[in-house]
């Protein structure tokens, strides 16, 4: 078709429930050319044509049905499915049955850390709702992972994966009509247990080895630090590998909005983020928590957030080490063989200073309190360098 045609086929992509990703690539000598036809223009733009099915009427009685017997219900759902309208209809439907939803969000599925107490208990569950794709991050909706003698209900879109385990229903259709609906004929008093809805409560993470700080902070501690300090408005990024799944852990209760590497676990990108983030002039303040091999990605943004003068703080996490493929190493073939996997004690902080913005050393706690307090009201880029200890993710630990 003509690039108008294409590009309407793009716009709707991006604005379905479920948005896809878009890549579009011309011909130099077309981009270079100029060419009559309508303009694009904002109040001209197409509009998305539906491409979910609806859902079967029966089906979703019979679901109804089910969530309103279950006294061990669990809601799991892709990350579409907890933002704009269908994130509010997810939160209405999870506060009716008292359990609140696993977001699969997390490059290790459902072995996410901030659900880390109730994930052992899934498989007892007697009706699972997962509003989410059949892919790893719901374990293939294998039985031994979820709902093993309970009821299994799936929701999903049209372009996601069949299931390699047939759920009791499939209903694939658009996440936020199906969701509106289910809150329409769901009675107000379901017979969620009290001891299975207590259990979903946010848990408070583990405190921090007590322990010297010798070999560098316990991420735990940093995140302790950062707990003192963040206001609820503020946004936070996560990046990296073993350090952000501490992170992850330690700041699992926080009712701050919170972004990171999402389920397929590509590191790098925090730095460009908060850039986006700040641009778009948030109510709070932008802060980054990365590993110090994702800080090699972009660190020389800071020159663009100087150059543009969009604030942000970076707290990068630094033990030397491409940290989830050094402990691997490690595990496998003994500390004493690891390959290609260390890292220098590289001077972030100096670095960033070097683009324009400001930088801190911190090997201790208290070193890291007075920088970050200085950060967060410095109103400039910001870079501190924390040397963490070099420890591996609590999820592997559990595994």
């Amino acid at each position: 078709g003509s690039a108008s045609e294409l590009l309407d086929r793009a716009w709707q992509c991006l604005h379905e429930a479920v948005a896809q990703p878009v890549h579009i690539e011309m011909a130099a000598d077309v981009l270079l050319n100029s060419v009559m036809g309508r303009p694009l223009e904002a109040e001209s733009a197409p509009t998305p044509t539906p491409t979910s099915t609806r859902a079967d009427g029966r089906n979703l009685d019979e679901l109804v049905r089910r969530l309103s017997m279950a006294t061990r219900p669990v809601v799991v759902a892709r990350p579409s499915a907890s933002r704009g309208a269908s994130g509010g209809l997810l939160v209405q439907l999870s506060d009716r049955l008292r359990v609140r939803p696993l977001i699969t969000e997390s490059p290790r599925g459902l072995s996410d850390l901030k659900y880390i107490d109730v994930i052992p208990h899934l498989s007892e569950s007697d009706c699972t709702l997962v509003v989410a794709p059949s892919d790893f991050a719901v374990g293939f909706l294998s039985r031994d992972v979820i709902a093993r003698d309970g009821y299994l209900a799936l929701i999903d879109a049209p372009s996601d994966p069949q299931p390699m385990h047939q759920p009791d229903i499939r209903v694939t259709a658009d996440q936020e009509a199906v969701l509106r609906a289910l809150l329409d004929r769901l009675p107000a008093a379901t017979r969620t247990d009290p001891s299975w809805a207590e259990m979903w409560q946010p848990q408070p993470p583990p405190l921090s080895p007590d322990e010297d700080d010798e070999d560098g902070l316990h991420p735990l501690k940093v995140c302790e630090v950062v707990r003192e300090m963040i206001r609820p408005e503020d946004t936070l990024i996560l990046d990296g590998g073993e350090f952000c799944q501490w992170v992850r852990l330690g700041l699992r209760d926080l009712p701050n909005r919170m972004l990171w590497n999402g389920k397929l676990g590509a590191i790098g990108g925090s730095i460009p983020m908060a850039l986006g983030l700040a641009a778009s002039q948030p109510p709070g303040r932008v802060i980054a928590l990365l590993g110090d091999g994702a800080a090699g990605y972009h660190l020389s943004e800071f020159e663009t957030a100087t150059r543009y003068g969009l604030p942000f703080v970076a707290i990068v996490g630094n033990d030397a080490r491409w940290a989830a493929e050094w402990h691997m190493q490690a595990s496998r073939y003994g500390p004493d063989r690891t390959f290609e996997t260390e890292l220098t004690w590289a001077r972030y902080d100096i670095a960033a200073a070097g683009f324009g913005g400001i930088g801190y050393m911190a090997d201790n706690a208290g070193d890291l309190w007075g920088a970050f307090n200085r950060s967060l009201s410095a109103g400039v880029p910001s870079c501190i360098n924390v040397f963490v200890r070099a420890v591996r993710s609590p999820a592997v630990l559990r595994e």
